[in-house]
């Protein structure tokens, strides 16, 4: 099912000046030690990459995702997917359609990752390997405004009179599989690996807030779209579907990052706990 684009209040070319400060030394945190990145496949004909990468402490638990980077139903190419030697992801389970896959994986200080495609499937896929070390940040924002900066993935301003009184808000990066069968649910193509969680407690802002979600190179150098999209559980434009993901006016901006002004009513007492209001948004990729 094709997603519905929520239209925005603010400016997108006034984002990219009012983000440009922000993010110009923005790069990934320790929870993402590999990747996004898309592995090509070419009808008829079989290619294999290695390509090495490094973690600091061999001691968290880490995980390895891989998704199709098709929109169709037909799947990708017949695959192999090798971490150090060790068969991660079977031709078996690469060659059926899906949109992704995901299991733990061991790592050692320095490791190989090997991919292997062939078949006559011409659709990409896209792997990943995050640590689950959590990433959260929380700050106090007053009625004169303020930014909430998760460094390395997110940064969001809250205008004045966003809220009446201080207000604690927190960021989280999480992935989680129940967010991940909503997206799968009505999204035609990948994302990122993982969603922002923006948190702002017992009540939502009263404004629109700016966000900017930092994207990986090989989004950009993709043949793919970039969009930012959120999970909303009661969208104005559809009012008898609730809970799902709907794309959000965004634009690419000159610092690494996509941008977009958030409507209060992405925010629902639905998703965050004990009844807290929470916004939660990824990049999409639409080919």
């Amino acid at each position: 099912m094709i997603m519905r684009k929520i239209s925005n209040t603010f400016v997108l070319a006034a984002l990219s000046l009012y983000f440009c400060n922000g993010l110009i030394s923005c790069a990934y945190g320790h929870s993402l030690v590999f990747g996004p990145e898309f592995f090509p496949s070419e009808s008829g004909k079989s290619q294999r990459v290695v390509k090495r990468f490094s973690v600091h402490d061999v001691n968290q638990k880490f995980f390895v995702s891989v998704q199709s980077g098709s929109d169709s139903e037909k799947g990708v190419s017949r695959g192999t997917i090798n971490i150090n030697g060790k068969l991660v992801f079977s031709p078996d389970e690469i060659g059926k359609p899906f949109k992704m896959l995901t299991k733990p994986v061991t790592l050692q200080k320095q490791n190989d990752i090997s991919v292997e495609m062939a078949g006559e499937s011409d659709s990409p896929i896209i792997v990943t390997i995050m640590s689950l070390k959590a990433q959260r940040v929380t700050a106090k924002i007053s009625p004169l405004g303020g930014r909430v900066n998760l460094e390395e993935y997110a940064l969001v301003t809250f205008p004045a009179k966003a809220f009446d009184i201080t207000q604690e808000v927190r960021m989280s990066i999480n992935a989680s599989p129940a967010t991940q069968d909503i997206f799968e649910a009505n999204a035609t193509g990948p994302r990122l690996p993982y969603e922002i969680r923006i948190n702002t407690g017992n009540k939502a802002p009263a404004t629109d807030i700016a966000v900017a979600i930092k994207y990986p190179d090989s989004f950009f150098s993709s043949d793919y779209q970039m969009h930012i999209c959120a999970r909303i559980y009661d969208n104005p434009d559809t009012p008898d579907v609730q809970d799902r993901f709907c794309l959000i006016d965004s634009g690419v901006g000159h610092t690494g990052a996509i941008i977009t002004s958030l409507p209060t009513y992405v925010f629902s007492n639905h998703y965050g706990k004990n009844g807290t209001y929470e916004a939660i948004i990824t990049v999409m990729l639409i080919h």
